[in-house]
């Protein structure tokens, strides 16, 4: 080994912003995981520096700003450790550095898959994803620099099982750039050290299903594209260049072939989709519907106002209850968006919160959500101990809510209203002329712009089509009836996680005749298995893609055994 080259330098990320319809480049560097003396406590061993010097690329820096930056497809995996971080960690260091000029832009991401291992079945199972970047490094330089980050974390690049347990794993996927008519066209290499498009693509369901997520990302129209005379040369499709099938009909050709038969063993492991949470765990959004408990500790919420106000211990033995009953989240709430609710001043709804969540923590380590419209609240109550926001205003209330959850690296659920709780009502029948379905897709696909333009991944967004809110009679149950149009025209598709609310509401007194609140439950019921059955509408729904993966209900115990039957009958053969 020549001892004389140098240690990898991993150059600045620039991360890309989206405001609206237009397209800016931020200065802000994708921020490093660890400060500079962490890093040299992280350093790994001598052997991995070496390893790490052989892949470091010695980039041309007389050609190193290219007018056009190319698009790249990177998988993303990770199977030992920290498996999250390791891959979030990888994604923020491809390019920390001080005196490097690469720019690699971080586009997309697409929803993260837990997989059994491949090839070498004896080890622990993956975690695996697809993200989108822009680059101004060529084929070679870009793999370099991924080898580089690969090494900084810990693979053994030298002596490592091949397919075998790895702390992170970064491969080139599709690479491709403008060509002379500002077309984007795929890069085709095939060298000792890189192969594009990557030679295995079309035998891994768990680099294709993450890969068609970022493709349906990607492939819907780009403006800033549109405003420089740049055309995507497989426009609504991403084409593999030498087999000439999208990534969409290789994997649905992969998953024919691979399909269970009759009488294979149910307990096989298969790929489900799942969503990091802090302190290293993950909800399963595949295997069954997640059922979310509603805690409202608010004296005037339209259900349950005042019932857990007065004793925090009555508080927290009715979400150890709902747990109990089968809740997989406790979703705590300390202002009422019912229907004309005022706003509650932000000291308040933190005294009505936070000290609940400390004392659910305390005793147990189930998710906790926080219903709140308030970046400040939203970090007291993560720090307190919480996991996801739940923001009925889908960011738009607060300027610094967006900001604040990709700080804090947690998932967030994007709700659609209009306007707010006071004024709401106003907007129960002004649709446009493509209806409350289209409406409410397009409303969505922009929050979830807005997010990802802050720094929320896809992998950390949840939405809410917003059942009840600023929606009349008609609205509501067209919603319900096409909850899977509105799922497969979400950019990332049928991936898209969503979560449906339904419980108790105004709808359903009005259907059932039922004026008291708490006595809807079984119309929630109802409303939600009629959704998710109905909204099925090609008969696709599996462990691994259905419809709506999370239910919000006040009755825990009837809505849990309701959704066990469906999710039966749903997988029945």
């Amino acid at each position: 080994m020549d001892s004389s080259r140098k240690q990898p330098k991993l150059l600045p990320v620039f991360a890309t912003r989206h405001h609206g319809s237009s397209q800016q480049e931020s200065p802000i560097p994708i921020q490093p995981s660890f400060s500079s003396d962490q890093k040299r406590k992280a350093t790994p061993a001598q052997s991995t520096r070496d390893t790490a010097r052989r892949w470091n690329s010695t980039l041309d820096n007389s050609s190193a700003v290219k007018p056009t930056l190319a698009r790249v497809y990177v998988a993303v995996g990770s199977n030992l450790g920290n498996r999250f971080e390791n891959i979030d960690n990888a994604i923020k260091q491809l390019g920390s550095g001080s005196d490097g000029y690469a720019i690699i832009n971080l586009l997309h991401t697409s929803m993260l898959h837990e997989t059994p291992p491949m090839y070498v079945t004896d080890q622990p199972s993956f975690l695996n994803g697809v993200i989108e970047i822009e680059t101004n490094l060529s084929p070679t330089e870009l793999l370099h620099q991924l080898k580089a980050v690969e090494a900084q974390l810990g693979r053994d690049l030298e002596s490592g099982i091949r397919n075998g347990p790895r702390p992170v794993d970064l491969d080139i996927l599709f690479y491709r750039s403008l060509d002379d008519n500002k077309h984007w066209d795929h890069t085709v290499m095939d060298t000792p050290d890189l192969v594009i498009p990557h030679p295995r693509i079309s035998e891994r369901e768990f680099v294709l299903a993450p890969l068609c997520e970022v493709a349906g990302l990607t492939h819907h129209q780009q403006p800033q594209d549109e405003q420089n005379g740049i055309h995507d040369s497989e426009p609504g499709e991403l084409i593999h260049p030498l087999s000439s099938q999208s990534v969409s009909e290789m994997l649905t050709i992969l998953l024919d072939q691979t399909t269970p038969s009759s009488d294979s063993n149910d307990d096989e492991p298969e790929r489900v989709v799942v969503m990091p949470l802090p302190r290293n765990r993950f909800l399963n959004l595949s295997n069954e519907t997640v059922i979310m408990g509603i805690l409202n500790v608010t004296p005037d919420s339209f259900s349950d106002g005042g019932k857990w106000t007065e004793s925090m211990d009555a508080a927290v033995q009715h979400a150890l209850q709902m747990e109990q009953e089968g809740a997989t989240i406790i979703d705590i709430g300390g202002e009422s968006t019912r229907p004309g609710a005022a706003e509650v001043a932000i000291d308040e709804e933190l005294a009505r919160t936070i000290p609940i969540i400390q004392a659910i923590r305390h005793k147990s380590d189930i998710p906790i959500s926080i219903d709140t419209r308030h970046s400040k609240v939203a970090q007291a109550a993560i720090e307190a101990g919480a996991d996801i926001v739940n923001d009925v205003s889908g960011g738009t209330f607060d300027p610094d809510m967006l900001s604040t959850v990709a700080s804090l690296g947690v998932p967030i659920v994007l709700m659609h209203m209009r306007g707010i709780p006071e004024t709401m009502q106003t907007f129960v029948d002004q649709y446009s002329e493509k209806g409350v379905v289209q409406d409410v897709i397009t409303a969505l696909n922009q929050r979830c712009d807005a997010a990802e333009a802050a720094g929320i991944p896809r992998w950390m967004q949840i939405v809410d089509p917003g059942i009840g809110f600023a929606k009349d009679l008609e609205g509501n149950l067209s919603l319900l009836r096409h909850l899977n149009s509105l799922r497969a025209n979400m950019r990332m598709g049928k991936s898209t996680p969503i979560l449906l609310g339904t419980s108790r509401k105004g709808f359903i007194g009005k259907l059932s005749h039922v004026t008291k609140a708490e006595g809807r439950d079984f119309g929630t019921v109802a409303s939600c298995v009629a959704a998710l059955c109905l909204g099925n509408d090609d008969n696709t729904i599996g462990q691994s893609q259905r419809v709506c993966n999370i239910i919000r209900v006040h009755n825990v115990k009837a809505m849990k055994e309701a959704a066990l039957i469906m999710d039966a009958i749903v997988r029945a053969k």
